[in-house]
């Protein structure tokens, strides 16, 4: 019997190398904090001087914040008759978030529009680079993604939710939008994240018990804003991944291709989620921009406005995507090429043995030393 285990701890580093930081070597915590301080100074910065130039509020940061206040006041925030199709943006929908995106929110009531998309947007950042910089380094370029540089146009949550996969006291955060979230805890969740994430759902039931109900019917009235890069030209090429389904970032990345999400660029930015190397990361970053920057020059938008968002999901599936599958495929193809020799192709057969035979059988056969 001890022969079959220690046959079977000569596996563990390779099971082990299924999480997808255990080879990277996290950078020291002081440099990761200096790392998120210029990030979040970098994305303030970005960030103010959009909302500035554009003069919308806090973009799509306003929803939360007009919620919160209203929630504050009394008032229904799924029922705002401020809020309808006819009206400019950022009044042009129903609220869409969660009740706990709003919570979330509650730090920046009271401080100018700009001001509190960017602060919000910022903190989002610094979260986002000091986790990534203590446990992933090499995810530091997504930085520099079109998908970053769309998000911090708009105010988004996507940074600030992402955050969640590598610092898990950050995972209630996955609440304030759940097509980001989900994949931010499928790819590492703690008890205690898990903990303080359904403290939150009852904190904000608590609040408003009614919300789920409300919110649900809210996102009836979405349309198609929220489709599944699976469902998008050329997504079905994207069923491809499916051969990947017993790696762990292959997995993920069915979980994204299958979520309903915001094709505009800012909500793809969990697809580094899969990515592993400075090589990978770094090539995504520029397919992102090339995606980007041919949706940007399609004739039905100006520069100063941008392109319609209902054009962009084909450009989203070519730029990130399809890249990301090529990244994933390419590795795995690297993977099986890659000769394991005797002794590991030995513990591979042993493993596999192992796993089919019972060990009584294994014994009685003398399969066990």
């Amino acid at each position: 019997m001890r022969a079959l285990w220690d046959r079977r701890r000569a596996i563990l580093p390779r099971l082990a190398s299924e999480d997808p930081d255990a080879e990277a070597r996290g950078w020291p915590t002081t440099l990761a904090a200096a790392v998120a301080v210029l990030a979040a100074c970098g994305g303030f910065a970005l960030c103010y001087q959009s909302l500035a130039a554009r003069g919308e509020l806090a973009a799509d940061f306003t929803w939360a914040l007009r919620g919160v206040q209203r929630l504050l006041a009394g008032e229904n925030p799924y029922d705002d008759p401020a809020l309808a199709p006819y009206l400019p943006y950022p009044f042009d929908a129903p609220l869409f978030y969660p009740l706990p995106a709003l919570l979330a929110a509650l730090p920046f009531v009271g401080l100018p529009w700009e001001l509190a998309g960017a602060l919000f947007f910022a903190v989002g950042s610094g979260l986002l680079a000091f986790g990534v910089a203590r446990r992933a380094p090499y995810l530091l370029p997504l930085f520099i993604s079109a998908p970053y540089y769309v998000a911090a146009t708009v105010a988004q949550w996507s940074p600030l939710v992402m955050a969640a996969a590598f610092l898990p006291l950050l995972s209630p955060l996955a609440l304030c939008k759940p097509n980001v979230g989900v994949v931010a805890l499928l790819r590492r969740r703690t008890p205690l994240g898990l903990a303080l994430l359904a403290g939150t759902a009852l904190l904000s039931l608590a609040v408003m018990p009614s919300w789920p109900i409300e919110w649900m019917a809210n996102l009836r009235l979405a349309g198609p804003q929220y489709r599944m890069p699976l469902a998008v030209l050329p997504g079905p090429l994207l069923l491809l991944a499916f051969w990947l389904w017993r790696e762990r970032d292959g997995r993920l990345f069915l979980v994204l291709c299958l979520l309903p999400q915001r094709l505009w660029f800012y909500d793809q930015l969990p697809v580094w989620l899969v990515v592993r190397g400075w090589g990978e990361s770094l090539s995504l970053v520029a397919s992102s921009w090339v995606g980007y920057t041919l949706w940007r020059l399609l004739p039905d938008g100006d520069t100063r406005a941008g392109t319609s968002p209902e054009t962009a999901g084909p450009w989203v599936v070519l730029g990130i995507y399809l890249p990301a599958l090529a990244l994933l495929l390419l590795r795995e193809l690297r993977r099986r090429a890659q000769p394991l020799g005797d002794e590991g192709a030995r513990t591979v057969i042993q493993h596999q043995v192992a796993r089919a035979v019972p060990h009584d059988r294994l014994e009685r056969s003398g399969a066990v030393d």
